[in-house]
């Protein structure tokens, strides 16, 4: 009797920087029961990728679960796909390090598990038309993509069965697609609706294959999978049900598929990723309107007929939506380029780590929107530019160029303690602020920004996660949680993109406590407008350069003319002063200077980590306070082992609050801290003429 194949592909990554708790927990409720209670079943034959993270850690921590995996591989339950080691979007970074870390993720396998890969899990499956000439060299024949890229190309329900080919520039390339209905259906229906989908498709289409690929999580980590999954046995029922129906359906390993069966055809996909990522990319009213118009037709019953021509962004749109994204990127871009000059093993293992893809975008997990995975992208970038840069002389660097590519230059002061890059065309501030002993980006703070699915926060939702009755278990896709009640007051939006030594004018009233809201009340227009980059160079044991913006104070009776400029010295040694010169004409009214330092702490409720004041207070990094005459205070840092003094001249009021955002996670929509805003206040009176301030930092 004829057969239809089901090929099933678990893939299982936990991002690099990502808490240990995290990664046992997840071996503890997922990985190991998933692998332990598959391989009691030999004849049930699937695919399996674990990203170079999670193998790592497991080599460290449970190498008896990769042992029983290798038995597993030996004798042919499973085939191990490659894939970029630390998980990196392939397309996203230059074709060295994608053939690098797949070269790496490859030979690891082969020693590890005794068989070379086949094929290779596509991150996140981002496509574009050019990878099948870019990962030639890598040698692996076939790929998972999303049943939307074939949608996407035109094409009808039936060519999402079967392998097909494409190519580019005469490299070869099979693609499986996964089917989205698999992927809503395993596991949350009974086994019996898979079933009758493979009937299905037997009867429609004959004899061929149904891919599913999609992440292992969804069996145990996922909110109130661990209970359906082994708790109801769903797994071990849905093993048995497929194996007993051995007459017409069979299981096959995605390599022995593609080598035993002729393609379906030839086809060009254009540069997509699976439908979701196409929402989330798009900016928030355009994501919005295109949620609403995919509702719209499923009410009306029409979406699959339109199903095809409907599509949103695509990955690259998230270094627009979000800047730290980009600033990430581009700096990868430039140090990437710095490590292949440089050849250095423990560099390109840095830099590689920093491409892990999960902390670029952000989607229904955290992604971007968790500190830390940030962080350990800044941390890893750090550790590799300063390998290459050791050779440095002890002055510093200044570098000007356009390293962000917006098409303005950046100035970027760097020596062996600290580096930072400073945006001209952007009120002059600085978007890193890099301590480069402990390693991190003190400067790495998100903006507060619509987002899509703050809809949801006033809209009727479902906080269980299961059906009428309390037996069905829904997709995290299908569900909205609050993980705080009072969310829909505490969502605010920022008017500008949040950096270091931003430059507010302010009246002399202004509130502290209403600062942290976009109405404050601003009075000038440096935080966003171009400063010219007057000078730049070394001095001595110091890198600078110096800022001038021609302006005015937009007061009441106004504009009165104004002009600031400002002085970023770096060095000697692990210090940084900044200067401003402010020259108001005669008749502008008295006002303040506040400049705003975003700083991120990586938790708002941490005793270990704090700022100190020169009379003895304490702040905790997640509270709204005020002090006046500030001569320093002290950013503490325990666990990361650092301190930062900083000091203002003359004394200054000081205001703190909270950065705090509302993102959408696998557990619902939470309140995030993402760092703090600390400014420094001086006052400017009435028709001063110059008046000069400034902000050292000390590093110890």
């Amino acid at each position: 009797m004829d057969k239809i194949s089901l090929i099933m592909v678990l893939h299982g990554h936990q991002p690099v920087g990502n808490y240990d708790k995290v990664f046992a927990l997840a071996t503890r409720v997922c990985y190991r029961p998933v692998v332990e209670l598959l391989g009691q079943y030999p004849d049930f034959h699937f695919g399996l990728h674990f990203s170079g993270p999670l193998l790592g850690w497991l080599e460290q921590n449970d190498p008896e679960l990769l042992d029983l995996l290798a038995a597993m591989v030996d004798r042919g339950q499973v085939e191990m796909l490659s894939g970029g080691y630390y998980e990196p979007l392939l397309s996203s970074i230059p074709a060295r390090d994608a053939l690098g870390q797949l070269a790496m993720m490859t030979d690891y396998l082969q020693r590890r598990f005794g068989q070379r890969p086949q094929g290779f899990w596509l991150a996140e499956r981002v496509w574009e038309p050019g990878l099948p000439a870019k990962l030639a060299p890598a040698g692996l024949g076939y790929t998972l993509v999303d049943d939307t890229h074939l949608y996407y190309a035109g094409l009808p329900p039936r060519a999402m069965f079967g392998h097909s080919l494409t190519e580019r520039e005469g490299h070869l390339l099979a693609l499986l697609p996964t089917n989205k209905e698999l992927r809503y259906t395993i596991p949350f229906q009974e086994p019996q609706a898979t079933l009758d989908f493979m009937r299905r498709a037997l009867d429609e289409h004959g004899p061929t294959c149904a891919t599913y690929g999609d992440d292992c999580e969804k069996f145990g980590l996922w909110p109130r999978t661990q209970e359906l999954v082994f708790g109801r046995g769903w797994l071990r029922r849905f093993v048995e049900a497929v194996l007993a129906n051995g007459d017409w359906l069979a299981t096959s390993r995605p390599g022995q598929w593609v080598a035993e069966n002729k393609p379906a055809g030839r086809v060009y996909l254009p540069t997509a990723s699976y439908e979701e990522m196409g929402e989330w990319s798009l900016p928030a009213e355009a994501g919005q309107a295109l949620a609403q118009a995919v509702e719209e037709l499923r009410a009306e019953g029409r979406y699959e007929a339109f199903r095809r021509f409907i599509r949103g962004g695509v990955w690259d749109n998230f270094l627009v939506k979000y800047r730290p994204s980009n600033i990430m990127h581009k700096r990868m871009l430039r140090i990437s380029q710095k490590v292949a000059q440089s050849g250095d093993p423990i560099a390109r293992d840095h830099l590689y780590q920093a491409q892990c893809n999960c902390a670029y975008w952000h989607g229904m997990f955290g992604g971007l929107y968790l500190g830390h995975l940030r962080q350990a992208v800044h941390q890893q970038l750090i550790a590799a530019e300063a390998i290459c840069d050791a050779a440095q002389a002890p002055g510093g660097a200044c570098d000007v160029a356009d390293l962000d590519l917006d098409g303005a230059p950046e100035v970027a002061l760097a020596n062996r303690h600290l580096d930072l890059l400073i945006h001209p065309a952007y009120g002059g501030s600085a978007s890193v602020l890099n301590l480069r002993g402990p390693a991190c980006n003190l400067a790495d703070v998100l903006t507060r920004q619509p987002e899509a699915y703050h809809r949801h926060l006033w809209e009727p939702h479902d906080d269980q996660g299961q059906g009428q009755g309390g037996d069905e278990v829904k997709s995290i896709h299908d569900v909205v949680r609050f993980k705080q009640p009072d969310l829909p007051q505490r969502v605010v939006y920022d008017w500008y993109q949040r950096a270091c030594f931003q430059d507010h004018l302010l009246a002399p009233k202004a509130d502290w406590q209403s600062y942290q809201r976009p109405d404050y009340g601003e009075w000038g227009d440096l935080i966003d407008q171009p400063f010219e980059l007057v000078e730049h160079g070394q001095d001595g044991g110091r890198t600078f350069c110096l800022l001038r913006r021609v302006s005015a104070v937009f007061a009441p009776g106004g504009p009165f003319p104004l002009s600031v400029e400002k002085r970023y010295s770096l060095g000697p040694g692990p210090e940084l002063r900044l200067s401003y010169w402010l020259r108001a004409a005669a008749d502008a009214p008295a006002m303040r200077l506040a400049v705003e330092l975003n700083l991120t702490m990586l938790a708002h409720d941490d005793p270990q980590r704090f700022i100190e004041l020169a009379d003895g207070r304490i702040w905790s990094p997640g509270q709204t306070a005020q002090a006046t005459g500030v001569e320093w205070l002290r950013l503490v840092n325990k666990p990361q082992d650092y301190a930062v003094t900083i000091s203002p001249g003359p004394a200054a009021e000081a205001w703190l609050f909270p950065v705090e955002t509302v993102s959408q996670s696998e557990d619902g929509l939470e309140l995030t801290y993402q760092g703090s805003s600390l400014s420094f206040l001086w006052p400017v009176p009435a028709g001063a003429g110059l008046c000069k301030f400034e902000l050292t930092l000390k590093i110890a």
